[in-house]
């Protein structure tokens, strides 16, 4: 590798071919799993593709030439990932990894952090004991560490790599084959080597406050925008709609002068008057924010130019303080968000496009959908604006139309995170603009503290699909939501919606954790009414609701259906709250610290299985369940249930004794007969 021959490499050069080191100005390892997964389901979806000898380009690699080594200026994080999906995957497929002959990843002035790379490394690909085993051998040899001398991180890390692979491919080894053939020899990565002379410790500090850069949504409002550039009209009301819908941090109302929110969303701004996409295919139609405005508040022309420079303007200068803003007259800008949206928004984009090419769509959305929709990734948002909008200024029209409706019903009927109150909490409110002030009140009904209202329960399960699948690549269930809601013509009630929300769970629950083979999100989200309902048969709920199987979904759907249930008494059941717990633990451990371990069959029953957060997992995980129930409920002043199921559970661990396969086999019927009741 020279400064002057710089070519995408493959992740099996990568981890081979040189020595790299990360700098101490680095920040430490801190990807999570969310990050993890979706760097896997990344690939896994370009493994899947029908012609799989095509390459994905993972990004770049920024680097410093050093004697001896290179040192990581930028991607360290997804370095330190693949080496440890390198390690995981030598564990797992031992005969197909004997190029990887040892970590090439080191760190300077970071001990733990280097110790506990070579240490998994020794442990899982050098010693003779370290044969796979499913789901039983991995946490008792991680637990062979000595957490003193190594870095949490990167062990969590490497844990929640093997959730992540084992809930993806199970014990299929020729299906993770597959995958690490694609990872390993079709995977590219672009190494970025700067000038040797540069001073990298301020070359660290420009990357990380750079912004001036085009992003791929800005390209395709640019793409959408070339197509009307001769019409400066529609390119001012193309460029306005998009600034207010690009930020997601608050509502899109907020995006509009006074005036131009009452013409588009009434006079408080709590509706949507315009009618999509009628009366905007026409030239005079399109500069509908103006609609009610006198000529000295009309948009002003510009060029193609023009819009895309104040777009990335108007990004960078979204830091800047905004306290001296007015608030008078056709100013207002409403007050400082409090609020954090569920998805960004280029996969907010994707989000759209995919209802838009439901709508355009001549066929039925029936038992299996006859359009190519596109991914749920980022990745590929401009090449799927190219397919499906290009040039087409009808289309181009269409879409933004769209795009500032479903935004609007985004903002209205999605849950988000609220810095509002004394503490943050999961809020679905409604924009209001009256007295010359903004404010927020529920989407449905009165504001006030009735826990279990329907503008609650609909919150409730909407946190519930958000938690269960934290990327954004995985957000099929916003997709049937956004879906829903553009097709209701009539105003709906909280009941209506809250109807809809149950019955996608359910259909979620049916069509993709309780049958097998799982049908595709794509199959039957979007028609609901012509799904069938399975008769579910205990016995085969109980195997495929086994440790290794199981999704957080069903953890999260049968809490919610706790929640609603008032036979089920459980101590401050009204503060639970879902939050991100993406680790499927044993109650009774797997490598317990008094040797107290259930048999095979029982240690990996439903009934023996609860959701926990990576941190609660490592503080928990060998601790035999009576220590956890007393660690727990020594916590309950300062901290809600982690969740209703191991609430349960911990209530029938005896005082003296210990827990045990028969707790299990009762804890799993009452469970199973509720998800049985409630989908059937």
């Amino acid at each position: 590798m020279t400064n002057s021959i710089q070519e995408s490499i493959s992740i099996r050069q990568l981890l081979s071919e040189n020595q790299y080191k990360i700098p101490v100005y680095q920040r430490n390892f801190d990807w999570g799993e969310p990050q993890i997964q979706q760097l896997i389901d990344d690939i896994q979806d370009y493994t899947q593709k029908e012609n799989n000898a095509s390459v994905y380009y993972i990004g770049s690699l920024v680097i410093h030439q050093k004697t001896g080594y290179f040192e990581i200026l930028d991607g360290q994080q997804r370095f330190t990932t693949l080496c440890l999906l390198a390690i995981y995957l030598k564990y797992r497929l031992a005969n197909n990894f004997d190029w990887f002959k040892e970590p090439n990843l080191s760190f300077e002035s970071r001990s733990k952090s280097e110790f506990t790379i070579n240490k998994l490394f020794d442990i899982f690909c050098r010693k003779g004991d370290s044969e796979y085993s499913y789901s039983t051998r991995l946490p008792e040899l991680i637990g062979t560490i000595d957490t003193k001398k190594a870095n949490p991180s990167i062990v969590e890390g490497f844990k929640a790599i093997d959730r992540v692979i084992t809930k993806k491919f199970g014990d299929d080894d020729n299906l993770l084959l597959k995958f690490a053939s694609y990872l390993t020899d079709q995977v590219k990565i672009l190494p970025v080597l700067v000038p040797k002379n540069t001073d990298v410790t301020h070359y660290f500090e420009v990357m990380n406050n750079r912004g001036e850069q085009l992003e791929k949504h800005e390209v395709v409002k640019a793409n959408l925008l070339s197509v009307v550039q001769k019409d400066e009209q529609a390119m001012a009301t193309i460029h306005k709609v998009w600034l207010a819908c690009a930020d997601m941090s608050r509502y899109v109302q907020l995006g509009f002068s006074v005036e131009e929110r009452k013409a588009i969303f009434g006079e408080t701004a709590e509706g949507f008057k315009l009618i999509i996409p009628d009366g905007l295919l026409e030239k005079e139609d399109f500069g509908f924010i103006k609609s009610d405005l006198d000529s000295k508040n009309q948009l002003p022309k510009f060029t193609l130019n023009d819009s895309i420079s104040k777009g990335k303007t108007s990004r960078l200068e979204k830091t800047k303080d905004t306290s001296n803003k007015n608030k008078a007259g056709n100013s207002d800008e409403g007050k400082l968000e409090r609020f954090t949206s569920v998805i960004d928004f280029p996969n907010f984009l994707i989000q759209v496009l995919r209802i838009y090419m439901l709508r355009e769509s001549e066929n039925n959305i029936t038992d299996e959908v006859k359009i190519d929709l596109p991914a749920l990734d980022d990745k590929e948002l401009i090449n799927a604006f190219k397919t499906n909008v290009g040039k087409d200024i009808n289309k181009v029209k269409n879409f933004v139309s769209l795009l500032l409706k479903l935004r609007y019903l985004f903002d209205h009927y999605i849950v988000k995170r609220d810095r509002g109150g004394v503490k943050e909490d999961w809020s679905l409110k409604r924009y209001k603009f009256e007295d010359n002030s903004s404010s927020y009140v529920n989407s449905f009904g009165v504001d006030g503290g009735d826990t279990f209202s329907e503008n609650w329960r609909c919150m409730t399960l909407l946190s519930a699909f958000h938690v269960s699948y934290p990327t954004n690549s995985r957000k099929n269930w916003l997709s049937a939501v956004l879906y829903w809601l553009d097709k209701q013509e009539d105003k709906f009630s909280a009941i209506d919606y809250l109807q809809f929300l149950e019955s996608l769970a359910k259909y979620f629950m049916i069509n993709r954790y309780l049958v097998s083979p799982s049908k595709e999100y794509v199959n039957f989200m979007y028609n609901l009414d012509n799904s069938e309902k399975p008769n579910l048969v205990a016995s085969d709920l109980g195997e495929l609701l086994k440790y290794g199987k199981v999704a957080a979904f069903v953890f999260n759907y049968l809490d919610y259906l706790l929640l609603k249930d008032d036979s089920f008494i459980i101590d401050d059941k009204d503060k639970f709250r879902f939050s991100f717990k993406s680790s499927v633990e044993h109650f009774s451990p797997q490598t317990s610290k008094i040797d107290n371990i259930l048999q095979a069959d029982d240690l990996h029953r439903f009934g023996n299985l609860c959701l926990m957060s990576s941190s609660e997992n490592s503080s928990l995980s060998n601790d035999s369940p009576r220590e956890k129930v007393r660690t727990l409920l020594g916590k309950r002043a300062s901290m809600a249930p982690l969740s209703l199921k191991l609430e349960l559970m911990m209530k029938l661990v005896p005082k003296e004794g210990e827990w045990l396969d028969d707790h299990v086999k009762v804890h799993e019927q009452e469970m199973i007969n509720i998800l049985k009741a409630d989908i059937e």
